[in-house]
C-alpha cells in the first residue's frame, strides 16, 4: 500500500496546452509526455454505504489495462492530499472484491454490502491524461494535465486541472511547481476530487452543518504531532466551508468558516510556548490579509443572523423589512466579491503557504535548538493550559464580581479560546466529565452572544425611528442570569483534575 502526496489545480480549459508548452520549455521533462485516455467506473451501494465508511472504489481503463482501485479516507491540507491506496491489476472491467487483501479494506467492503447489498456502477469520468516527470533540484515530480468529464446519467460535468504528485527526493519541490504555476497562470488550488464531485452529482446533498469538535489525540502523544493534528483539524473545517461558499454562499457556511479561523488563531496563541511568534510571523501576515478580505461578509452574515434570531423569539418588526432587504443585497454584493477573492492568485498562494508550512514542519527551523520539547508528551502541557485559562476565568468571571454587558463582551474573546482549548485537549479525558463541564461554559458564551444581538436591533429599530421596551428588560434578565450561570460554572468539578 502507497501514500501519495498530492496537490490539485483547477483550470481553463483554453489553458492546458499553453501550460503544456510552459511546462516543457521550463522544466524538460526527459521522457516527454504520455497520453492516455482514461475511463474511470465509480461503485457503492444503493444507498452510498462506501461513501459513509469513507471508502472509494473505481476500475480504470488505461489502454488495455484494467485497474482496481480501493481508497481509505486521508486528510486535505490546502490543496494537499494525503491519502492510502490499494490497487489491483484486473484482466478485465469486472469487479474482482476478492482479490482486495488488506484486512482493513476488506472488512469495510464485507461491511458496506451486508448492510445495504451490491455494489454497482454508480458515475463515470472520463478524461485525456498528458503525464510527465520533472526533475527540479534532484527530485521528481509527476504532472497530470486532465481534460474531460464526469458523468451520471444525462448531467456531465467538465474536468479540467492539474494534478501534481511528489515522486521521489525533497517534498518541498512540488510546492515550488504549484507555486510557479499559480504566479504564472493564476491557477486556483481544488480540494475537491473527481469522485466527490461524481456523488455531488448522483445525491445533490443539502449541505449538512459540520461543526468543530474534540480533537482525537492521546496522552502520550507529542506535542509537536498534536500541534500538526489540531492544524490539520482547523484547516479542514475552513476548506470544508470554502467548498461549498464556492457553490453558494450561505450565512451558517460563513459563521463556519469564522469558526475556522478562530480556532486556527486559538491555536497559535495556546501553542506559542513551544512554536514560537517568529516562526509563524508570515502565516499570521497571511491569514490578516485573508481575515481582511472575509471582514464585510462575515459583518453582514452575523447582522442576518441576529434579525433570523431574534424573529425566533418574537422580535419580528415589519419597520425593519427594507433594512433587511438591504442587508441581503449587501450579502449578496460582499458573497460574490469574496468567491472573487478565493480564485486570486493572492489567496491560492497563501493556502500553499500555509500547507508547505505544515507539511514540512518548517517551524523546526526556529525552534532547532528546542526540538527535545516538542516531543514531549502532550498531557502535561495539557493540564497547564487548562489550567492557566481556568484561573484567567476566575480572575474576571469571579460570581464576586459586578460585571456589567461591556465586561461581558470585552472578556467574550478569551471565553471562546477557552472552549477551543477544551477541543484541543478533551479527547484526554473523560468524555462524559468533559462534556458536563462544558456545557456550563458554551451557555455562558450563548448569552454574552445575546447581547450583540439585542443591541443590533435596538440600533436597527433606532434607525427606522422605534423602541422595543423589551430589550431593555431582556439584558436586565440575561445580566441576572449570568450571575447565577457564573457560580454553577465554578462549583465544577474541572475534568481535568
Amino acid at each position: 500500500m502507497s501514500v501519495e502526496i498530492e496537490i490539485k489545480l483547477a483550470a481553463q480549459p483554453e489553458q492546458i496546452n499553453e501550460i503544456k508548452q510552459w511546462l516543457s520549455e521550463k522544466y524538460a521533462p526527459q521522457s516527454g509526455w504520455r497520453n492516455s485516455l482514461l475511463v474511470n467506473t465509480y461503485y457503492d451501494t444503493e444507498n452510498h454505504k462506501l461513501r459513509e465508511l469513507e471508502i472509494g472504489l473505481r476500475v480504470r481503463r488505461d489502454g488495455d489495462d484494467y485497474i482496481q482501485s480501493v481508497k481509505s479516507a486521508g486528510r486535505v491540507v490546502g490543496g494537499l492530499f494525503q491519502h492510502n491506496e490499494s490497487e489491483i491489476k484486473l484482466p478485465n472491467a469486472s469487479l474482482d472484491l476478492l482479490a482486495v487483501t488488506d484486512p482493513y479494506l476488506m472488512i469495510l467492503l464485507e461491511e458496506a454490502q451486508e448492510e445495504d447489498g451490491a455494489v454497482r456502477p454508480l458515475f463515470r469520468t472520463d478524461f485525456h491524461r498528458d503525464l510527465c516527470v520533472v526533475e527540479v533540484q534532484g527530485s521528481q515530480v509527476e504532472i497530470a494535465l486532465d481534460q474531460g468529464s464526469i458523468s451520471h446519467k444525462e448531467h456531465n460535468q467538465l474536468i479540467s486541472e492539474i494534478e501534481l504528485e511528489f515522486k521521489l527526493g525533497h517534498p518541498s519541490v512540488i510546492f515550488d511547481v504549484c507555486r510557479a504555476l499559480i504566479d504564472k497562470f493564476g491557477l486556483v488550488l481544488d480540494s475537491e476530487s473527481k469522485a466527490e464531485r461524481g456523488y455531488r452529482m448522483c445525491t445533490n446533498p443539502t449541505p449538512y452543518l459540520k461543526r468543530l469538535d474534540v480533537v482525537q489525540l492521546t496522552a502520550k502523544s507529542p506535542a509537536e504531532g498534536s500541534f500538526e493534528t489540531i492544524a490539520h483539524t482547523g484547516l479542514e473545517h475552513w476548506q470544508h466551508y470554502i467548498k461549498q461558499i464556492k457553490r453558494e454562499v450561505t450565512v451558517d457556511s460563513v459563521l463556519q468558516l469564522n469558526r475556522a479561523l478562530m480556532f486556527m488563531q486559538h491555536m497559535y496563541a495556546v501553542f506559542a510556548p513551544l512554536i514560537p511568534r517568529n516562526a509563524l510571523t508570515e502565516l499570521r501576515k497571511d491569514w490578516r490579509e485573508i481575515t481582511k478580505n472575509f471582514a464585510k461578509l462575515l459583518k453582514v452574515s452575523l447582522e442576518i443572523n441576529w434579525l433570523n434570531n431574534g424573529k425566533m423569539y418574537g422580535f419580528d418588526y415589519p419597520e425593519l423589512k427594507d433594512f433587511e432587504q438591504g442587508l441581503r443585497n449587501a450579502f449578496r454584493t460582499e458573497g460574490e466579491r469574496f468567491v472573487e477573492y478565493l480564485h486570486t492568485p493572492s489567496y491560492n498562494l497563501k493556502l500553499l503557504h500555509f500547507s508547505r508550512w505544515l507539511y514540512l514542519k518548517e517551524w523546526r527551523s526556529v525552534v532547532e535548538s528546542e526540538q527535545h520539547r516538542l516531543q514531549k508528551e502532550i498531557f502535561p502541557f495539557a493540564i497547564r493550559q487548562l489550567q492557566h485559562q481556568l484561573l484567567d476565568l476566575k480572575r474576571h468571571l469571579s460570581e464576586k464580581e459586578a460585571l456589567d454587558e461591556k465586561d461581558y463582551l470585552n472578556y467574550l474573546p478569551k471565553m471562546y479560546r477557552t472552549l477551543d482549548i477544551g477541543l484541543f485537549f478533551g479527547s484526554l479525558f473523560d468524555s462524559r466529565k468533559r462534556r458536563a463541564y462544558r456545557q456550563n461554559w458554551v451557555d455562558l458564551v450563548a448569552n454574552i452572544e445575546l447581547f450583540k444581538q439585542l443591541d443590533f436591533i435596538r440600533q436597527a429599530l433606532k434607525s427606522e425611528q422605534k423602541v422595543d421596551q423589551r430589550l431593555e428588560q431582556i439584558e436586565q434578565d440575561i445580566l441576572q442570569a449570568l450571575v447565577t450561570m457564573r457560580q454553577q460554572a465554578f462549583e465544577q468539578n474541572p475534568y481535568w483534575n
